[in-house]
């Protein structure tokens, strides 16, 4: 689904680009925009080199600095369904507890994929914490022995550090006075290519179409990474928490 949203958005902008660059090749017909001799445009293909090479630094920065985030929010996300399914095979061993802690797992994975997943999610459930509180409680009263007590106390404390790294990440969002500037930088390279003319009519429609294309394509990366929860390419799911969810179901 965000391949297919991608390729609408793109074909969409090169539709609307081309209707665009042919309205103004055709108005230019006398060169009053772009200049009768394309050979001699003076310095105006360095000053738009220029802006390319801006554009181009400032949008690798901030893909790496967004991957970067993305990937600690998969790392989290992995993490912490690890914690929980450690935590579902320690109750096999725990008779007493396993029918209230089971509960507790299943509420929590419950309210974690309604509350806090997706673009509207909550940056933390109050339900959700309800069912940490549980766990927490339920092996603090564990007999005192180093062979319950220790390993669980290991598990819980990996899960909330993976839940609260998780919460963390996927809140996360640029600077809007950087998403900006990134925005405005893209805007100049799109519309100044408008006007970097070739002589060969086709040669100057594919090479302007293929800039204004690649500029609109790394906004659209970035603004993706930017929401790691909102559906896209580089979208982080639950479906991780509903496998276990299904999982624990089957095995009340």
């Amino acid at each position: 689904m965000g391949s297919m949203r991608l390729i609408s958005k793109t074909l969409s902008f090169a539709l609307v680009f081309s209707v665009v660059f042919f309205v103004l090749r055709t108005a230019d017909s006398t060169g009053l925009i772009i200049g009768d001799d394309l050979d001699d445009l003076g310095g105006v293909p360095w000053l738009y080199s220029a802006v390319c090479l801006i554009f181009s630094i400032l949008a690798g920065f901030i893909i790496q600095h967004e991957w970067d985030q993305w990937s600690s929010l998969v790392e989290a996300v992995n993490g912490e369904v690890s914690a929980l399914q450690h935590l579902w095979l320690w109750l096999q061993h725990v008779p007493d507890l396993r029918i209230s802690l089971h509960e507790a797992l299943r509420q929590y994975l419950m309210v974690t994929i309604q509350d806090e997943w997706g673009p509207s999610a909550q940056s933390e459930s109050e339900a959700a914490q309800k069912s940490l509180s549980m766990i927490w409680e339920a092996v603090a009263a564990l007999p005192a022995s180093p062979g319950l007590v220790l390993p669980a106390t290991v598990i819980v404390g990996d899960l909330l550090r993976h839940r609260e790294h998780r919460l963390h990440s996927g809140q996360r969002r640029m600077p809007p006075i950087l998403k900006v500037t990134v925005g405005f930088a893209d805007g100049l390279v799109i519309v100044l290519s408008l006007f970097i003319g070739v002589k060969h009519l086709w040669l100057d429609y594919l090479f302007t179409l293929s800039i204004a294309l690649l500029a609109y394509v790394i906004y659209l990366v970035i603004d993706d990474l930017d929401h790691p929860l909102r559906p896209g390419i580089w979208h982080v799911t639950s479906k991780k928490y509903e496998h276990l969810l299904a999982q624990l179901q089957q095995n009340k």
